[in-house]
């Protein structure tokens, strides 16, 4: 079985789509439709099935997916021990705002603990930002926020989205109830926007950013509340219980690995990261 097809196999399906695993992978869409054809044809079987207008996996495709994925880190595997360590390599990391503070030193510490002369570049970006600099080739590895069905990468952790206010504010004087958001591309945006207007809130967008500084200013200065990922609270803010205010999703933080990523950047090695954040 060809490995090239298989990388893009796992491309479409880390990345959502044909169009992204095309821009990933610097090919045109209709030449990763053929890739697909021609794995089909050696494999012998439907791969992709039509829902609504999207591709999605068959029963089959999504077996392939997981002896795609072991004979990649196979050959990865054997690659890097035949080359051996790597010194002196750049990253091009890429992390949403909220998470610096709190994540991405520790994720730093950690690959610096296991590649000493490792150095970085890192964008900041929303989810949608980091994902769009991968298709372009300028971030090989990107922290993002996924929906916890979606297949994108490989899971980091769960987090859920809190409501904040700074510490012993009375947030309930504000009226109409004002917020400081993320962008609408946020999940926990739309979620706030959509359940209270659902409550029947009154409510007003105070301001929309992707700048997690900004909003923790505004929410010290008791211009408004929130709505952020828990790990994203300082210990200035407290986070909010109350029935008034409608729940927020459950997501997933992920490792997303660009296609043009170097070789030395392998799935076993950021597995390993991984294991060593969550310890």
């Amino acid at each position: 079985m060809d490995t090239e097809l298989l990388k893009t196999l796992v491309a479409i399906v880390d990345h959502g789509s044909f169009q992204r695993a095309a821009m990933q992978t610097f090919r045109t869409p209709s030449a990763i439709s053929m890739q697909m054809k021609r794995l089909e044809e050696q494999v012998g079987t439907e791969l992709f099935c039509k829902q609504g207008r999207e591709q999605v996996l068959t029963e089959d495709g999504q077996q392939l997916v997981h002896y795609a994925r072991r004979i990649l880190q196979l050959q990865e595997s054997a690659l890097q021990s035949i080359k051996g360590p790597q010194q002196g390599v750049l990253l091009n990391l890429g992390c949403p705002n909220d998470y610096v503070a709190n994540l991405l030193v520790v994720v730093m510490t950690v690959m610096e603990a296991m590649l000493p002369n490792i150095r970085f570049r890192i964008r900041t970006g929303t989810s949608a930002e980091l994902r769009e600099w991968m298709d372009k080739g300028e971030v090989d590895l990107a922290i993002v926020t996924r929906t916890p069905d979606s297949d994108e990468g490989l899971t980091l952790f769960q987090d859920k989205g809190v409501w904040v206010a700074k510490k012993g504010f009375d947030w309930t004087t504000l009226n109409p109830l004002s917020l400081a958001l993320y962008e609408p591309s946020c999940k926990f945006h739309s979620s706030a926007v959509d359940g209270l207007q659902k409550k029947g809130t009154d409510y007003q967008l105070y301001c929309v950013t992707a700048n997690l500084t900004l909003i923790e200013s505004l929410l010290m200065a008791e211009k408004a509340i929130s709505a952020i990922a828990s790990i994203s609270v300082n210990d200035e803010l407290e986070v909010i219980e109350s029935d008034l205010l409608p729940a927020l999703p459950a997501v997933q933080i992920a490792f997303s690995r660009s296609a043009s990523a170097p070789d030395w950047l392998t799935v076993a090695w950021i597995e390993e990261v991984i294991e060593r954040v969550r310890k």
